[in-house]
């Protein structure tokens, strides 16, 4: 193996067990709001959304199942932040909205965020973190071709 291909097989290891950290660093940092990480993603998908967006197509865009979007929904501490519905053109269709006051608490996770990232930037250089990202979005994009290929096969 090329020394750029044991390279870049360190950096997706590296990659994964940093997904991992940070997954629990956020669960960390979010527990004083009562959430998890997966109510988090779920809250951040829907305040995405320009309007009402189906069980299915975000289990789609969350590469989870509609039970899992079922359940997350169940297990909000607060019920009131997202607002179901069925479809006008098809009742079995349901849709899902933040409410009001689940933009409000969208908000407040936000400020989490933002204190959490601007503490840890603090310990980068920028250089070198606009070089991990621009490597992280070239290594996606070549990773697309493979995957629309394997669906095709599939």
């Amino acid at each position: 193996m090329s020394a750029s291909a044991e390279l870049l097989e360190s950096l997706c290891w590296e990659l994964r067990r940093s997904f991992r950290d940070l997954s629990q660093a956020v669960e960390l940092e979010l527990a004083p709001l009562g959430i998890t990480a997966s109510d988090r993603s779920l809250l951040e998908f829907l305040a995405g959304e320009t309007g009402p967006v189906s069980l299915s197509e975000l289990a789609r865009k969350t590469s989870v199942s509609r039970q899992h979007i079922h359940q997350t929904i169940k297990r909000l501490p607060n019920r009131g932040w997202v607002e179901a519905s069925a479809s006008p053109d098809d009742h079995r269709v349901t849709l899902l909205r933040l409410t009001r006051e689940g933009r409000a608490f969208w908000k407040k996770m936000r400020a989490v965020d933002q204190h959490f990232f601007s503490r840890l930037a603090r310990r980068f250089r920028t250089e070198d973190l606009r070089s991990a990202v621009s490597a992280l979005q070239k290594l996606r994009s070549e990773l697309q071709p493979t995957l629309g290929t394997h669906a095709e096969r599939h």
